[in-house]
């Protein structure tokens, strides 16, 4: 037999008896010695006080959750707080210090008030044994109390006040062993008594740590950095503001700035939503009466705030990304809504490219009670990288005595090759981190994560180990205390903070043991898993342990998400037209948000945001408009018919303007597209060849450039008569020509028969000679009227003898018809 196995069968014989666990490292003692002198401690401590008790949880029931302390009776005399119990870790020549508050909540006074310390000096191994402890409520009474409340306490107490005892006991009193190897958490009772009756008690711990002992793990915190619902912005704008002010918000921001946390990161947190900037108030609280015109946009301030402080603290910690507005992946993708998960996607990819921040892996969880090879399946289908699952349901037996870190990769049954980084938080501390919360004992919880962490700490491996620590996301955790546990952390000398991309980094080089007992650097991991190694856990009889079924996951309705797809189709092609798809980011949120896991198994929740996410999507709609006209009249062969579109959005939009007819009378030209601006409206016109007479209905849809519909269509009547053009013309032409024919024939009926004869008669000689030219003698003609006149005149009775006139010259004379021009 060798030494090692010898020693284990001694350290574990001497447990079993006196319930005192085995010594984490080497003694430095033969194995007998060792057990010899661990039967003299257990001896000792029944001297100190009194008769030793088992250490599992037979003497009451533990508490419904193994993490949380119990909570008092309804008519327990005096409810009981731990404000402090200092230090964080023991050594000798040290002194053990604790202040308790006590409130009288009972109907008398209280006298003569005490509070007495007792301790079990045994070393705790058995993780399940520190619920067992801290689930008792009563009073302790086992043997004599090491010490009782120093100072002058309150000679009454009336009922409803409270007051603070303290307490203080050496180490030297308190008899701890000073061996180096029973080094870890020792049992700690409170008990308050007045007039020597024992009225209430509570539990709690303390680690003792002699100088030399060298023990420890490495310890990471995985902070889940999101909001509880991410819409609230757009649907509570006023309680997102205060949350962000003074609330949940407020307080996630102070944890997540801490260097010591990584984070699972919600990249919705780090997109502040576009908002409409609300209208100023009058005075006496009512919205100032102003202009009409639509209210301008802005990222809404409280999310600015926020992402701008974790932009500035993001530093060198493990960034881990979570979906984009915590969307169910894996229900999106069942219910086939490719565009939704698509969707959440890209926002995430715009967040991590615009601030600058390369997350880690792509993360996703499951609850313990759902782990299983098929979720784990899934997540690898939809493209994660990491999961987060509690390390019990990775673990045949989660109560082993040696705790591994909590790292493994599964190796996938359903994909050939496909392989998933498992990051495996202890349940046990999370739980515990968990209940930091502003209700409630901080200080009992920071104890008992303490006193989780040394037990496991001194558990015997001589394997490295990383802890991992994840509490719920849902958790309202209060800074302060959280703040103070992560301290005690730090000052713990059996813990060394690390970092969550460390245990990625193992998993990705499968750089890790299986054997808690190997020598070297390698941690002791999970190592390599597969379907069979996985299953359901949860919270049963103190602690975490394997489940016979699995709860079943209730997946997002698929009817809903076909909805919220169909709404988003809508705003997507909303937002191809816009030149800003700002206003869009409210209905956006909203659809994304409805996604959310926290939706599972509340299908009203969703269902309840399809529908307000539709009615904004119609509003953002209706903006848009094309005004129908009465009807059209088309005459000639070609026309261009003119489209009226408005546009009452805050941004200019580019439209594609669509018509088509329902008879097969006209050829209808190429879509128009235009430029629509902000608040205003553009006539289009789109070219209409007319084929034969009729009546149409034109039909006009607009789209965006790559033809997704923006708008519902709008139907205008149409009278086609192409011939009427030809048919006037020919009419005007007829006219014109009848006019022609009727001038003629007036002109015929009216006028001369015979044309006017011309005036002939020899050329003049002196102006031939003056000039060279032919011209007519005019004496000739002049004399010959004259003659006529005279001989008309003695016609005339007693008529004047007046010169003729040349117009009153016979027409049809040939007497009177002056002689041809010889020329």
């Amino acid at each position: 037999m060798s030494w090692r196995r010898a020693r284990l069968l001694g350290a574990s014989t001497v447990a079993a008896a006196y319930s005192v666990p085995m010594p984490s490292s080497q003694p430095a003692v033969r194995p007998v010695l060792a057990a010899l002198l661990a039967a003299l401690v257990i001896a000792s401590s029944v001297l100190v006080s009194g008769p030793a008790t088992a250490l599992p949880g037979a003497q009451a029931a533990p508490a419904e959750s193994p993490s949380a302390p119990p909570v008092p009776d309804d008519d327990a005399p005096v409810t009981m707080d731990l404000v402090s119990l200092t230090p964080t870790s023991l050594a000798p020549g040290g002194t053990l210090r604790a202040e308790v508050e006590v409130t009288n909540a009972s109907s008398a006074p209280l006298t003569d008030l005490d509070l007495e310390l007792r301790t079990r000096t045994s070393r705790v191994t058995d993780r399940g044994a520190l619920a067992s402890w801290q689930a008792e409520a009563g009073p302790d009474v086992e043997g004599p109390a090491l010490a009782t409340a120093s100072g002058t306490p309150p000679a009454s107490l009336a009922p409803g006040e409270s007051t603070t005892l303290v307490v203080e006991a050496t180490a030297e009193e308190l008899g701890y062993s000073e061996e180096t190897y029973y080094w870890g958490t020792r049992r700690i009772s409170l008990t308050v008594a007045a007039d020597d009756e024992p009225l209430a008690g509570l539990r709690t711990f303390a680690v003792w740590r002699p100088d030399g002992a060298e023990e420890t793990i490495t310890q990471s915190t995985l902070l889940p950095v999101s909001e509880a619902d991410a819409a609230s912005a757009v649907l509570a704008p006023e309680e997102h503001a205060a949350s962000a002010e003074q609330g949940r918000l407020a307080a996630l921001r102070a944890l997540a700035a801490r260097e010591d946390v990584d984070w699972w990161l919600d990249p919705a947190l780090m997109d502040p939503p576009t908002l409409p900037e609300p209208e100023p108030e009058a005075a006496g609280g009512e919205e100032a009466e102003g202009s009409s015109a639509a209210p301008s946009l802005r990222p809404d301030p409280a999310s600015t705030a926020i992402a701008d402080e974790l932009d500035a603290a993001v530093g060198e910690r493990t960034v881990l990304a979570a979906p984009y507005a915590g969307a169910d992946l894996v229900s999106l993708r069942e219910s086939g809504a490719m565009l939704l998960e698509g969707a959440a996607r890209d926002a995430a990819d715009g967040v991590w490219e615009t601030r600058g921040i390369s997350p880690r892996a792509q993360v996703l969880g499951v609850p313990g009670a759902e782990a299983d090879a098929e979720a784990l399946e899934d997540m690898i289908e939809v493209g994660a990288t990491a999961a987060v699952v509690p390390s019990s349901s990775l673990r045949p037996d989660p109560s082993s005595t040696v705790t591994p870190s909590s790292v493994g990769v599964y190796e996938s049954s359903r994909t050939e090759g496909a392989q998933l980084s498992v990051l495996a938080p202890d349940p046990v501390l999370s739980e515990e981190f968990s209940l930091l919360t502003g209700d409630s004992d901080a200080e009992q919880t920071r104890q008992r994560l303490l006193a989780e962490t040394a037990t496991i700490a001194s558990e015997y491996s001589s394997a490295p180990r990383h802890l991992l620590i994840s509490p719920s996301a849902a958790a309202d955790l209060d800074p302060a205390a959280a703040g103070a546990v992560l301290d005690a952390f730090a000052e713990a000398p059996w813990i060394e903070s690390g970092r969550t991309s460390t245990l990625l980094d193992t998993a990705d080089q499968q750089s890790w043991t299986t054997d808690p007992g190997a020598d070297g650097e390698e941690p002791y991991a999970l190592g390599r898993l597969q379907a069979e190694d996985v299953h359901p856990s949860g919270p049963s009889d103190g602690s975490w342990r394997v489940l016979e079924e699995t709860t079943e996951a209730q997946l997002l309705d698929p009817a809903v998400l076909e909805d919220l797809e169909g709404t988003w189709r809508r705003l997507d092609a909303l937002g191809a037209a816009m030149e800003d798809d700002a206003p869009l980011d409210a209905a956006r949120r909203e659809i994304l948000s409805a996604t959310s896991l926290a939706w599972r198994g509340d299908p009203g929740t969703p269902a309840s945001r399809a529908q307000d996410a539709a009615e904004r999507a119609d509003a953002l709609q209706d903006r848009i408009q094309v005004v129908p006209a009465s009807g059209y009249n088309v005459v000639s062969d070609t026309a261009a018919v003119p489209i009226t579109i408005t546009n009452g959005m805050d941004t200019p939009i580019t439209v594609k303007v669509t018509v088509t007819s329902d008879r097969p009378l006209v050829q209808v030209g190429e879509p128009a597209v235009v430029t629509v601006p902000a608040h205003g409206q553009t006539n289009a016109s789109v070219d209409v060849e007319a084929v034969a007479n009729g009546s149409v209905t034109l039909t006009t849809t607009l789209t965006t450039e790559d033809d997704r519909q923006l708008t519902d269509p709008v139907d205008v009547p149409l009278t086609v008569n192409p011939s009427w053009e030809n048919w006037t013309t020919l009419l005007l032409v007829i006219a014109m020509g009848l006019l022609v024919v009727v001038g003629v024939a007036r002109a015929r009926r009216t006028g001369s028969s015979s044309r006017a004869p011309a005036i002939r008669g020899p050329e003049d000689p002196e102006e031939l000679a003056r000039t060279g030219r032919s011209t007519l003698d005019t004496s000739v003609p002049e004399r010959t009227w004259t003659e006529r006149a005279r001989h008309r005149g003695g016609d005339a009775a007693d008529g004047p003898a007046t010169a003729p006139d040349p117009d009153d010259a016979p027409d049809h004379d040939p007497d009177d018809t002056p002689e041809e021009d010889p020329r």
